[in-house]
């Protein structure tokens, strides 16, 4: 199931840990966490009142904009609805492709993709390959979901050249988008180069040199109308949101843990406000977004940690950091109720690859037997796993789309 090299996967967690770290100063990860594919926008809302005639959201409310957390930031400000976005925090091509079904459930007339950054991961020659394959993949599983729907592929964008990093990978970058624009000509679809933007328009980074400022997104979308011609092309009903029951089930939740927990928000089942889920994130990490958690003021927090942990830490240290994480979070919300939830079982080749997993059932134990001896509840995840045939992504940690509706359903009755 798991494609890449064992050598291949430790490059790319690190090229995702350096992202990370820039997205969220101030954590300090180690270089074997797990791959990523979410993006915390904050408390960015879905738009709840229909779209105004001519407006960006009625012209795109057919379409679809699929990749990393650049092209998630069209959420922001309500710009789009987050039924239009599916923009991920270390989001890559093959972490897409392991969620292409969502992409077609969607049922969009328009896909724009827009993702690469985090696949900049190994020397230039083998990651382009590497990338134009996985890019090759995705085009075609898109097209044979969605024989309807017209693709666009969307430049890399460039870094901040004033960054530390901009010298470096802006070169790279080029290359990438030469074999991108190749690949969508042989492919037949459209390639759109963003390049014309930055030279028009004075475009300003966020602080991490790599992501925008909410004013870039307008700039976006106007550049992308006129692009596409969308104001006179055919389209299709609009995308709706179909998890608006899962949305209200758990509008007074929220879910605090890594990127299993963080594909909620990517997949659009619960509101982004609700997930509090970087990638990579640790219970260390989890420790410092307390305050932010508490900001929100949940009835039910749902915690899901020790994927990433269990790599780092041995028992003891694990259900220690995990007492910590509890005492600061009843410090704070002392009348939410606290949910922990076990650490998922992985896939065979993931075992093979990271021996460590197999202390999972050890440390679920012992996770257990903290939760009865600081009174809060613990959801035991092995049931769903036994009762349903899960599907993994392509790292063998992470799931398919389809785990995501039956974990709701699951956690549903404890927040009745």
């Amino acid at each position: 199931m798991i494609e890449v090299s064992c050598k291949k996967e430790l490059l790319r967690m690190k090229m995702v840990q350096r992202w990370v770290r820039i997205f969220l100063s101030a954590a300090i990860l180690s270089t074997l966490v797990a791959c990523g594919t979410t993006y915390d926008k904050g408390q960015t809302q879905l738009a709840t009142t229909q779209a105004p005639a001519g407006s960006v959201q009625e012209l795109f409310d057919s379409s679809l904009f699929v990749g990393d957390s650049i092209i998630g930031g069209l959420t922001n400000d309500d710009l789009l609805p987050e039924a239009n976005v599916m923009g991920g925090l270390g989001a890559t091509v093959q972490s897409t492709l392991d969620n292409v079904e969502e992409i077609a459930s969607r049922k969009p007339s328009h896909v724009f993709l827009s993702m690469g950054q985090n696949d900049l991961w190994e020397p230039s020659e083998e990651g382009k390959n590497t990338f134009v394959q996985q890019y090759t993949r995705l085009v075609d599983r898109i097209r044979e979901l969605l024989p309807a729907a017209r693709v666009y592929v969307l430049s890399i964008t460039a870094v901040d050249a004033a960054s530390p990093f901009g010298a470096s990978m802006n070169p790279q970058i080029e290359t990438f988008n030469a074999a991108l624009q190749k690949m969508a000509k042989e492919k037949g679809v459209d390639y759109i180069d963003l390049a014309p933007i930055f030279q028009q328009n004075k475009i300003q980074y966020d602080e991490d040199g790599s992501h925008f400022t909410n004013a870039f997104y307008p700039i976006l979308l106007g550049y992308l109308k006129e692009w596409t011609d969308m104001a006179h092309q055919p389209r299709g009903p609009a995308v709706t949101d179909t998890n608006e029951a899962y949305k209200a089930a758990f509008k007074h939740s929220v879910f605090l843990g890594d990127s299993i927990l963080g594909a909620l928000s990517y997949l659009n089942k619960v509101d982004t406000a609700n997930v509090i889920a970087p990638s990579g994130a640790t219970l260390s990490l989890a420790l410092m977004n307390v305050e932010k958690l508490a900001s929100r003021a949940p009835e039910h927090v749902f915690i899901l940690l020790g994927s990433n942990d269990i790599r780092l830490s041995d028992k003891q240290e694990f259900i220690e950091s995990y007492r910590q994480l509890i005492g600061s979070i009843r410090n704070k919300l002392p009348n939410a109720k606290l949910h922990i939830l076990s650490i998922p079982p992985v896939a065979k080749d993931a075992l093979k690859q990271v021996p460590q997993y197999a202390n999972i059932t050890d440390f679920n134990q012992a996770l257990e037997q903290l939760a009865d001896e600081v009174k809060v509840d613990y959801v035991d995840l092995s049931p769903l796993f036994a009762a349903n045939k899960i599907q993994y992504a392509d790292n063998g940690v992470h799931f398919k789309p389809h785990f995501y509706p039956l974990l709701l359903d699951y956690l549903q009755g404890l927040v009745k």
